[in-house]
This record gives C-alpha cells, structure tokens and sequence, in this order.
C-alpha cells in the first residue's frame, strides 16, 4: 500500500510545535545571557583603554577593576554584612516560622484560609514604601544604622518565604505515617526526627535558600536602616550606579552578588524535586 502523506497542517503544527519553544527558549536565553556577559565585560575592561563605540568587544582586558574594589574600597566588609545578615535574617525566619507553619499545616484552625492571605500580605506592598514606615519604626527605637535593624528588614520580607513553603510542607504530610507511629507509641522527638524533619526538609532547604537571597539583593531597607555606616552589597551597587556612573565598579559588584545567588539556585535545582517546588511555590 503507498504510504499516506502527511498533511500540510500537520506538518504545520509539527514545525509550530518546534518553532515556538526554540524560540521562547533562545529569548530566554538571550534575556539571561547578554547582561551577565556585559557584566563580565565591563567588570574586565583596562581603564588605560576604554571600551566605547564602535567597537564590539574591549580592546585590553585586565583584573585591574577587581583588584582596586578589594583593595581601596569598603566591599570586603559590605560583603561580610550581608552574608551576616542574610544568615541571621534566614535563621530568625524559621525559628519564627516553623511553628506557626505548623499550627496552619496540621492544625484545625478557624480562619485557616484568612490567616494565608495575611502571612502573605507584607508582598504586597512596595519594597520602598515598607521600608519607610520601617526606618521610622526603628529610629525611634534606636535600632536604625545598625546590622540588628536591618535584621529585623529583612527577617520582615523573607519571613512570607518561609512561612508559605513550609505551611506547605507541613500540608503535603502523609498522614498515615503519623498514625502509624501514634499507634507504634512513639514520642514527640521520635516522630520529629523520623517523620517531621525528614517530609519538611525539602521545603526548608527551599524556603532557606529564598529567604537567603531575598536578603542578599534586597535593597531598600538596607539603604533607609542601615546607610550610611552599615553597607551590604546592594548599597555598594548603588552608590557606583548613581550620578558618575561607573560601570566597570558596577560591574565587578553586580558579579560578586551574583555568584552565591546563581550557587544557591544550582544547588535548588540538583537537590530539590522540581515537583515539589512547583507545587510549594505554586499554592503562593
């Protein structure tokens, strides 16, 4: 028998079907890949010759940029007070967090749906304007221009993170496993440690990771609390992005932010089911 060809809107379909996801992709692959590129360019380029139009790519290149932001500016400690305080920040959110997830998780509680929507509320409002009210807040209390209120900033954003993500863990619990080890009679700690912890550990590498990088670029409260004696990355980055403009420092800052937040999402993506993290950040 001959063999039936293929119709044209088949075929059509087919090439669509093809088309269109290669094209998506190759989009967002571009919108990734060309700033992180001109980052690293710029952050490269020898100040003794400058890369200006028309030229595509830098004449010379050096670390002469890296060298002089280690050497002359404050970055080092920049550096050492986010890390602090995304740490801090990150361990004051689940402390804050887990109980509350969950008595919301495994709790029969009245108002349960309302109470979601408010823990979820502080993303609503404009990173500025939180700041603000915030910096008030702690002036008042003495707490602005130091590393402990910019804690409490930033435990404030990433606290939602946190609480959502493990709310959620706590709700996709087998319950069997639970009776099971009620009936066995086992204690509060048995059932932590071999039921609990090991069900919620995914969503807690999760909601540390985002509360994590949430304070690491987190900008506004830094820079309202903490300027201008208490100085994280994102303020550094500011401060070259604003009326000189130097983009070689921008640069060489922006890269040095970067790094542990694309590590930190690598090791999201190696170690956590992309199951689970659809379905934890997909009920927020």
């Amino acid at each position: 028998m001959p063999k039936m060809r293929k119709s044209p809107k088949s075929l059509s379909k087919k090439i669509l079907g093809f088309l269109l996801p290669s094209a998506i992709g190759l989009v967002l692959f571009a919108w990734i890949a060309v700033p992180l590129i001109m980052a690293v360019l710029w952050s490269l380029v020898n100040p003794d010759y400058p890369w200006s139009y028309p030229q595509l790519f830098p004449t010379n290149v050096s670390l002469f940029q890296w060298e002089y932001i280690f050497k002359y500016t404050n970055l080092v400690q920049s550096i050492l007070n986010s890390f602090f305080i995304a740490i801090m920040s990150m361990l004051v959110s689940f402390l804050l967090a887990l109980p509350t997830a969950y008595a919301i998780g495994r709790r029969n509680i009245k108002g349960k749906e309302t109470l979601k929507i408010i823990m979820l509320l502080p993303m609503a409002f404009p990173g500025m304007v939180m700041a603000m009210f915030l910096g008030r807040v702690l002036f008042m209390t003495g707490l602005s221009s130091t590393r402990i209120g910019i804690i409490i900033g930033h435990t404030l954003v990433g606290l939602p993170y946190m609480l959502r993500i493990l709310t959620v863990s706590f709700e996709s619990m087998q319950q069997d496993l639970i009776d099971a080890a009620d009936n066995l009679g086992a204690g509060a700690w048995t059932k932590f440690s071999e039921i609990y912890f090991p069900m919620i550990l995914p969503g807690l590498i999760a909601g540390c990771i985002f509360t994590f990088i949430t304070s690491m670029q987190e900008f506004n409260i830094a820079f309202i609390v903490g300027a201008p004696i208490v100085q994280t990355i994102p303020t550094i980055l500011y401060s070259y992005l604003g009326v000189n403009f130097l983009r070689t420092s921008a640069s060489v800052v922006a890269l040095i932010l970067l790094i542990p937040n694309i590590t930190l999402l690598f090791i999201t993506e190696r170690f956590l089911k992309t199951e689970y993290m659809g379905a934890a950040l997909g009920k927020m």
